[in-house]
């Protein structure tokens, strides 16, 4: 069965693109969540309109995207955090730490736009890299410094 998703679903397709899935998994799975519609001859016209809206969209949510990267290229980012023996952290700095401050600093963004390989566990200068769209990423500064009280 061919249907068009309507959105991207990870390990099947991307947005607006035309798939062969099975039956049961259409009817099961895809069309009681809202994540595809059949793709019959009048769906069909309708792709390239809907493509060519969603384009649009993607545009000027880049463009914006942009914008608020150039602002976030002056940011700098401080976090105070407990210490062990030196520059060990207690605990670690995670993405949602970074969301916070963030936010603290007036960009309300979402944890998931933060790009951690790893927690951070040490004292230091970090450059944070943040997936602001598929194709805009910002970077920021971070300082991890000691919390003086104990």
């Amino acid at each position: 069965m061919d249907v068009i998703l309507k959105q991207e679903i990870q390990g099947l397709g991307k947005q607006l693109e035309v798939v062969k899935v099975k039956n049961g998994f259409a009817h099961n799975y895809l069309f009681p969540r809202d994540l595809a519609m059949l793709a019959t001859p009048g769906s069909r016209k309708q792709l390239e309109t809907l493509r060519a809206k969603a384009e649009a969209v993607s545009a000027r949510e880049k463009t914006s995207f942009e914008a608020l990267a150039e602002k976030l290229k002056t940011v700098s980012l401080t976090i105070a955090a407990k210490v062990q023996d030196g520059e060990k952290l207690y605990g670690s700095i995670q993405a949602q730490d970074i969301s916070a401050k963030l936010r603290e600093a007036g960009y309300d963004l979402d944890r998931k736009v933060v790009v951690l390989p790893e927690a951070i566990k040490a004292l230091g200068m970090y450059s944070i890299k943040l997936q602001l769209h598929k194709e805009v990423e910002a970077k920021v500064k971070l300082w991890v410094i000691s919390d003086e009280s104990k």
